[in-house]
């Protein structure tokens, strides 16, 4: 009895660890935030800085292991956005609308007390910072805009249809063989992710490099993508780069030389931004944290030491 105890103990602490950031200061929960529950890991101590992830759909999980080397600098305030990841998915449909995600990262910012936010985002996620920095500019102390998406949906598209242009034959040949299994059609994550990445792989420059994207969909995924469907009203047509110019906070612009948002999304931005600087990273793609590890970091810190 006394040994079935002692395992019972250390299965419970196995499992209740888990998902435990592996540093001394560290937490995750859930917040209520603007009607729903949100999802939030931190990690490190020192100056807050909230991450986006990109999207729309994903999770924090893919930016956690390679952002979190900045914990030995700062607070990482990581999030898993409205009805995403291991946020809650018990929310009306009408609640999935740009305003929304941006009334979430304001409720955040009030939630953990935090006077004035460094927001960093990638991808998805620069579009949400952008636009709860054009509204809350007061509110913003500094902005890390990383492979940012543009702030129009013409540059979007246009950007998407070289990524797609990038397509082979034997890319085209691994999608339908995905789409046909009988796990796609059960939309399992696994195999869901392993779709992504052919997609995802033509948007590095090294793409031996892509089993270093760790999506970690969660079960829930499906049930994530139908809601998310919803945003596609507010995504149709949009430009708000006359908008852009109502930012005032210091603002670091990160891309990849590789990625077709560089010259055209990230120009844009900098260019009606007035405190903006433009960091273009060479042979490097949508994620210069896990191609450029290092250089990406090193230039993250001289902007914040500059901001401080």
């Amino acid at each position: 009895m006394k040994k079935l105890l002692i395992l019972n103990i250390l299965l419970f602490l196995l499992i209740g660890c888990s998902d435990r950031p592996k540093h001394k200061y560290s937490d995750l929960g859930t917040k209520e935030i603007n009607g729903t529950q949100l999802y939030y890991k931190t990690i490190g101590k020192g100056e807050p800085i909230l991450v986006l992830h990109g999207g729309p759909g994903l999770n924090h999980n893919y930016l956690f292991s390679h952002l979190s080397t900045l914990a030995d600098h700062y607070q990482l305030i990581f999030y898993d956005q409205r009805a995403c990841g291991k946020s809650s998915l018990n929310v009306d449909t009408s609640s999935i609308t740009i305003d929304n995600f941006v009334k979430d990262i304001e409720g955040l910012r009030q939630s953990f007390g935090i006077k004035r936010l460094n927001l960093m985002a990638h991808s998805w996620g620069g579009l949400l910072a952008m636009k709860y920095a054009i509204k809350h500019h007061e509110k913003i102390k500094s902005l890390i805009l990383i492979n940012s998406t543009g702030a129009s949906s013409d540059i979007n598209a246009n950007a998407n249809q070289i990524l797609a242009d990038r397509f082979t034959q034997e890319d085209s040949i691994s999608r339908v063989n995905i789409i046909q299994m009988e796990a796609f059609q059960k939309r399992d994550p696994k195999t869901i992710e392993e779709l992504m990445k052919i997609g995802f792989k033509h948007q590095f420059h090294n793409s031996s490099l892509i089993d270093s994207l760790g999506l970690d969909l969660n079960e829930n995924y499906k049930k994530t993508s139908g809601l998310l469907q919803n945003l596609t009203k507010d995504l149709m047509n949009y430009d708000f780069h006359a908008d852009l110019k109502a930012i005032k906070s210091s603002t670091l612009l990160i891309y990849g030389d590789d990625d077709p948002l560089a010259e055209t999304a990230g120009q844009r931005i900098h260019d009606a931004i007035d405190q903006s600087k433009l960091k273009i990273i060479d042979n490097c793609g949508h994620f210069p944290f896990i191609e450029k590890p290092q250089e990406f970091k090193e230039i993250i810190l001289n902007f914040m030491n500059e901001n401080q």
